[in-house]
């Protein structure tokens, strides 16, 4: 017997609700295991709750996504909250007293991480200071080892003013087992003998790894009004905005997002016209420096700005066209060793106008963003001193002894 296509239709939804209904329950009975251990629970969590976390997995790229966040006590005191993070899984996030310097502790290096790498048994430890390694460490493998000897992962990282452990188990039982095993590193990172270990205090916002000072923010329009942007169109809206500051400069990176209407018109094979309204979505990175003290115009492989200035090397410009509307001014900015600390460095194209510095970013990613500001800084600390007294300053306000030379 065929059925119709409504019966067909009323069975697909008596199937969609059920299942519907099903995951509801489980959902529900899960909320209240974890409520039943005393602790809280909150489906639809904000960003907010990794502020501060600023070490891999946190801090890294753009794509930050956090979801079912458990908060509660230990047994012995120690607070925590467990989220999922991205696609990682659930991860735990202990509290310590006061913030210590990065540490990771694993089988295997977390991705993404920066430092020195130590094998201790077992487990791989990475970290930038290896006094403060080597006194954590001591601290800290007894409670990791009884960890593991539980049955638990160690995937360990200090962050901060938290202890960051991954492959939190998901259900309620096992996820207090896991989170009571880790209480005791929690306590050792306390302990009085690591005192004298100090790190500065973590971001007040979301922040990126390796620039804790810089600010990350997924949307903030508000800075549109404060960079140049392709004007008209309408639905303006600036996405994975970076803010910073690099030796006093003022830095603002953005997505910037808008659309533009156009009318098509068209006709059918019988004569008849029809027109119909096209939305066009479009979108430029935009990554600018704002200068704190005057400096000359000039531009480098920025297209139509300016006269071409040449110079001795030829290397130099069949790989750069420098411009300026003053010659001498470029001239003495880009000296022999300035031009090989450019042919080194390879440079996104940028302009230097009326003290803001703008970059063909191309791609709005940390790493593009880093280097152009690592550069920038390089660049005006290589600038002579009679250039910097010209134009008014008795001190170059960048240390020569940052310069690429």
């Amino acid at each position: 017997m065929s059925l119709s296509f409504g019966q067909v239709l009323l069975i697909l939804l008596i199937v969609g609700v059920a299942v519907g209904t099903f995951f509801l329950i489980r959902r529900q009975r899960y909320v209240r295991s974890l409520r039943a251990q005393g602790w809280t629970f909150e489906g639809s969590p904000t960003l907010v709750t990794t502020y501060g976390l600023n070490c891999p997995p946190f801090g890294l790229g753009y794509t930050r996504k956090i979801d079912d966040l458990i908060s509660g006590t230990t047994s012995s005191g120690v607070p925590f909250g467990v989220f999922e993070y991205n696609s990682l899984g659930y991860v735990a996030a202990l509290v310590l007293p006061r913030p210590l310097p990065e540490l990771y502790l694993g089988e295997t290096p977390r991705p993404g991480v920066e430092g020195r790498q130590k094998v201790v048994g077992r487990w791989t430890a990475t970290a930038k200071d290896a006094a403060w390694a080597e006194a954590a460490l001591a601290a800290i493998m007894g409670p990791a080892e009884a960890m593991a000897a539980a049955g638990h992962r160690v995937d360990l990282s200090v962050d901060g003013t938290r202890l960051v452990a991954l492959g939190v188990p998901r259900e309620a039982l096992a996820m207090r087992g896991f989170l009571e095993a880790l209480a005791p590193v929690a306590h050792s990172l306390a302990d009085g003998a690591l005192a004298s270990y100090q790190a500065p205090a973590p971001p007040q916002e979301l922040s990126l790894y390796q620039r804790p000072d810089w600010v990350y923010r997924p949307a903030d329009d508000q800075f549109l009004a404060e960079v140049v942007i392709n004007g008209g169109g309408y639905g303006h809206e600036a996405r994975d905005v970076v803010l910073g500051t690099v030796h006093g400069i003022r830095m603002i990176a953005l997505t910037h997002n808008w659309k533009t209407d156009r009318t098509e018109t068209s006709t059918d094979s019988n004569g008849n016209t029809t027109t119909r309204t096209v939305t066009d979505n479009h979108s430029e990175e935009i990554l600018e420096f704002h200068l704190p003290w005057g400096f000359g115009d000039l531009s480098v492989n920025w297209p139509g700005w300016g006269n071409r200035v040449r110079f001795e090397s030829s290397d130099f410009d069949r790989a750069f066209k420098v411009r300026s509307p003053q010659p001498k001014f470029a001239s003495d900015v880009f000296h022999p060793r300035q031009l090989e600390f450019l042919l080194r460095a390879q440079p996104l194209p940028f302009a230097i106008e009326s003290g803001r510095v703008r970059f063909a970013l191309g791609d709005n990613t940390p790493e593009r963003i880093m280097h152009c500001a690592d550069f920038l800084v390089a660049f005006f600390a290589g600038v002579p001193g009679f250039v910097w007294a010209d134009l008014g300053h008795t001190q170059p306000p960048i240390s020569r002894d940052l310069d690429g030379f």
